[in-house]
């Protein structure tokens, strides 16, 4: 006698064997090609701690010192860059490399698979339903840690873990009532100040809590960079920042952003610089004051807000890449609480979200990848449509509890 396994325990085994599987493939053909490993964004995290090891926390922005780090690395001339790396997270980097890149990329990937279980972790407690079964749970937990666009940062060696985190400790404070707890992780997300900024200024107008921690743990990591990198350290730092702003219209890696700017350099032949920035940053500014204006007028923030911030972040900060979607994460867990707390949609299914985008966004990287901006802009569409109108759309209502059976 044969029991059937039930279609969504099949697509969840299925899907999440397929993700793992590929990333293991993907990871290992990049750690053994030198090509790819020296090619990722590691390679500024390992250069920051061999800088800081054999010269100083405070020369790891010399163009110099970069350079003879890299060149040992890859074994020929390079042309130095600038790296935008935040100072506080340089012990990190000094503790984990040595003078084997190899075996230091394999540390610090171990290291952000750590980050992204605790932090996958924080976001399923986030949900906090008492009655949710193991299997959800389960399925809710595989289908964060091998999110799509965590992945896509891991395989970079990028810090996105550490963004994970802050996400991750910022909707847990906000969803358990911890306002200034939540603030605090919210204030780990500098590692992309732009996002940050975007995130936290809204607080000022509503749940003031969130702000102050928001401030109070900016200024104690702003005083752990200094006390690091010192003054010409932090010089060094906003020169990197606004030299790579500044590549944005004419280097091709801008190409790979999902954000207001990579739109423009993907479809338009950009002349003139300045009226393509100063869009840019208008938008930015504006989406700014746009939430600033809804934080003031609603009666309360809950997850339609929260969702709706996060999601618009994305697209309006000024430089983000393709591994900053992690931040969808927040909105797919603002849906996901909206959902299930007005019981429009079982939690079983809900579960299987964060991995149907991973999915979705795979699927963007087959054959000459074409789809790989537009299925990942239909999940954001889909996302803040739902987060808008939750249960406007007739096939939400076919889910509903004593419903289709999905």
């Amino acid at each position: 006698m044969t029991t059937a396994v039930h279609p969504r325990r099949a697509f969840t085994i299925a899907g999440s064997a397929s993700l793992a599987l590929t990333y293991i493939l993907l990871w290992s053909i990049m750690i053994k090609t030198p090509a790819q490993r020296t090619g990722s964004d590691f390679i500024g995290f390992y250069t920051f701690g061999r800088i800081a090891q054999t010269q100083g926390f405070e020369n790891i922005y010399d163009l110099k010192s970069q350079q003879e780090v890299e060149q040992a690395v890859v074994g020929f001339p390079v042309v130095p860059e600038f790296y935008t790396h935040v100072p506080f997270i340089t012990p990190l980097a000094a503790l984990i490399v040595d003078p084997n890149y190899i075996n230091s990329f394999v540390r610090w990937a171990i290291v952000l698979l750590i980050l992204n279980a605790a932090s996958s972790a924080l976001l399923v407690h986030a949900w906090h339903k008492s009655d949710l079964k193991r299997e959800e749970v389960l399925t809710l937990f595989t289908g964060i840690f091998l999110f799509f666009p965590t992945f896509s940062a891991f395989m970079n060696g990028q810090d996105d873990a550490i963004l994970l985190l802050g996400l991750a400790l910022w909707l847990w404070g906000l969803f358990s009532a911890r306002p200034l707890l939540a603030g605090v992780g919210l204030s780990l997300t500098a590692v992309r100040p732009q996002t940050a900024l975007f995130l936290a200024i809204p607080f000022l107008f509503k749940q003031r809590k969130v702000f102050w921690g928001f401030a109070m743990g900016g200024a104690i990591l702003g005083l752990i960079s200094w006390a690091l990198v010192k003054t010409d350290g932090m010089i060094g730092f906003f020169n990197s920042l606004q030299y790579i702003e500044s590549t944005i219209w004419i280097q091709p890696h801008t190409l790979d952003m999902p954000t207001l700017s990579g739109i423009i350099r993907r479809n338009f032949k950009v002349i003139e610089v300045a009226p393509a920035r100063d869009l840019v940053w208008g938008c930015y500014l504006a989406g700014m004051i746009g939430f600033c204006l809804i934080w003031h007028k609603s009666p309360e923030i809950l997850e339609k807000q929260i969702g709706l911030l996060a999601l618009c972040s994305i697209l309006l900060v000024p430089y983000a890449h393709y591994h900053d979607l992690v931040i969808l994460l927040v909105p797919i867990l603002c849906l996901i609480r909206i959902l299930s707390g007005r019981r429009i949609v079982e939690a079983g299914p809900l579960a299987t979200i964060p991995l149907i985008v991973s999915l979705i966004a795979l699927a963007g990287f087959a054959g000459p990848g074409y789809l790989k901006f537009p299925l990942i802009y239909c999940v954001m569409l889909s996302l803040g449509t739902l987060l808008l109108y939750p249960a406007a759309i007739p096939w939400i209502r076919g889910l509903r509890k004593g419903g289709t059976d999905v």
